[in-house]
């Protein structure tokens, strides 16, 4: 997909490897509980026909690569991960399909869960798929610089900072720097700098008193909202020149 030019920079390839790692780490949970539910599942359902051991080895293979992505969360570990999730969808539609044929019902219920599971870890691969250059030739000791700033923006007080904004639902700060804008969700899931053009480009109603700014993200469109109050320092930093902030710089 196309994404804005501002994300191709150094310093977002970094923010990218960090946001990227935590996505796949959420997965990697997901599997955790997918495999153990298919693994309980197996367990039981062996009892009816040995045929239904490929479930319980399928949620042992599941369980593994969650287990893996925590560990080493990489592109490689999450298209495993989409590989044995597309996996146990096939199982359940050809277990389905033999109960059509043996028994004459056919429930499709079953096959809901395990086709959202796959088509949800396999679409996260796809997009994150085009990345893996930037994502695995940044530094690891870069990604722990880019951490520590991502943790410093998140503790300070907001009272106290008249260069830090916070979006109206809380999900987003930003760091208001030199030249430049530090922006990061609290759940570590997005992460991004932008000059002073980027951030003026992404204002969709400049004229407004609360602003609302849109950006095209590698993995999707992203927008925050600003109160009256947040909206005034952004609009001071982006016409003034605002002295820079203590404890972050630019990355």
């Amino acid at each position: 997909m196309k994404y804005d030019e501002l994300f191709d920079s150094e310093e977002n390839q970094a923010l990218m490897a960090i946001c990227t790692r935590k996505l796949i780490r959420n997965i990697g949970i997901g599997g955790i509980v997918w495999g153990l539910i298919n693994i309980v599942l197996g367990f039981i359902l062996l009892r009816v026909t040995i045929i239904n051991a490929g479930i319980l080895l399928l949620g042992m293979l599941m369980f593994g690569t969650g287990v893996q992505a925590l560990r080493n969360p990489s592109l490689d570990v999450l298209r495993a991960e989409a590989i044995v999730s597309v996996l146990l969808f096939l199982w359940n539609l050809g277990i389905t399909l033999l109960n059509l044929k043996e028994a004459g019902t056919f429930e499709p219920r079953g096959l809901i869960f395990p086709l959202i599971v796959a088509a949800t870890v396999s679409n996260y691969y796809r997009k994150l798929g085009h990345l893996r250059h930037q994502i695995e030739s940044v530094e690891p000791a870069r990604i722990e610089d880019t951490q520590r700033l991502c943790k410093l923006l998140l503790k300070k007080k907001l009272k106290a900072e008249p260069m830090v904004v916070e979006t109206t639902d809380r999900r987003c700060r930003v760091q208001l720097m030199d030249g430049h804008a530090f922006f990061i969700q609290r759940d570590l899931m997005r992460a991004f700098v932008g000059k002073h053009d980027a951030i003026r480009k992404a204002v969709s109603k400049p004229e407004t008193m609360k602003w609302s700014m849109a950006f095209k993200h590698p993995l999707g469109k992203l927008k925050y909202k600003f109160d009256k109050k947040s909206t005034e320092k952004l609009r001071h930093w982006l016409t003034g020149e605002p002295q820079q902030a203590d404890g972050v710089t630019a990355m």
